[in-house]
């Protein structure tokens, strides 16, 4: 296993949108989310503004199998040596959905008065499959 060199975190929204995602969707997200720890800053495709959506500064990753995009920032705030990747949304990929949705929370991210405590309360990711409710039954 390679080291952990980032923290990902959650905005409160993706993660009900992570925990009602179906086992095996949840399996390739969590994949993905794992990629995010050791190399966030070199995984996904680098966005940019557009008309609709100010996103500069994100990343997506696209999960073209289980049509899921991932949309993340990575914040120069720190936690000991990690830096942290913040979750803005885990979406359908249809009609970028994910994008106007991702847009809608990283313009609230930023209006926060107080970031670093915004980050602390944030749901921390762990790949523990045993924590999703889909899992049990």
């Amino acid at each position: 296993m390679s080291d952990v060199r980032f923290d990902v975190r959650f905005d409160a929204d993706a993660y009900k949108e992570y925990m009602k995602l179906d086992k095996s969707v949840a399996e390739m997200v969590d994949r993905a989310l794992g990629d995010l720890e050791t190399r966030a800053d070199e995984v996904g495709k680098v966005l940019t503004n557009r008309h609709s959506t100010k996103l500069h500064g994100c990343r997506e990753i696209k999960l073209r199998d289980a049509g899921i995009r991932i949309v993340f920032r990575v914040t120069n705030e720190t936690v000991d040596v990690l830096r942290i990747v913040y979750v803005l949304t885990i979406e359908k990929r249809a009609d970028d959905v994910a994008f106007q949705v991702a847009d809608k929370r990283l313009r609230r991210f930023k209006v926060r008065s107080n970031l670093q405590t915004h980050l602390a309360q944030s749901r921390k990711w762990e790949q523990r499959r045993d924590r999703h409710p889909k899992d049990k039954g």
